[in-house]
């Protein structure tokens, strides 16, 4: 991978990022300035902090990604292995339209935090929906992944489209 794409692929990483997180950090700053103690004015939340805040998650995030992509012991330049950057995670699982939604327990956590999973040999071409579950309850999407879909309960699904493996090992 080049300097120029691994960078594209980072800026939009932490685009959607930030994007699908930005009323979660807004929520925590609100959180925080309740739990000043009483007798403080509560100071109104400016655009700045909160720029502020969203640039430092998301260069926390850049970093991870860049580590965890470039340190790890797991097969994620693989195009046929999934892989998801979550230290924090005790599990992971996999969730497709190709297993029928039912979770399939991922492999790691790698000494860099990533989870990862090769898909079925016997998986057909097609395009599929897919997501992570961490820890048993929250749903993931692939911020590697170059499309996605919102669902009908809000959420987001990752979309991954399987060409034919003659057609992927061809030079």
């Amino acid at each position: 991978m080049h300097d120029h794409e691994l960078e594209n692929l980072l800026r939009e990483s932490l685009t959607r990022y930030a994007q699908a997180h930005r009323d979660r950090i807004a929520d925590l700053e609100y959180e925080i300035i309740e739990e000043l103690p009483e007798g403080r004015p509560n100071p109104r939340p400016r655009l700045g902090v909160i720029a502020a805040g969203v640039v430092a998650a998301a260069a926390v995030f850049a970093v991870g990604l860049w580590i965890g992509l470039h340190l790890s012991a797991a097969p994620c330049s693989d195009p046929d292995v999934l892989c998801l950057v979550y230290p924090d995670a005790q599990s992971v699982s996999l969730a497709a339209q190709f297993t029928l939604w039912e979770p399939i327990p991922m492999n790691g956590p790698d000494r860099s935090g990533i989870w990862w999973i090769r898909l079925p040999k016997d998986i057909k071409p097609g395009r599929y929906e897919y997501g992570f579950i961490v820890n048993g309850t929250r749903w993931v999407y692939d911020p590697r992944a170059t499309e996605f879909v919102h669902t009908f309960d809000n959420k987001i699904n990752s979309v991954l489209y399987v060409v034919p493996r003659e057609e992927r090992e061809q030079p």
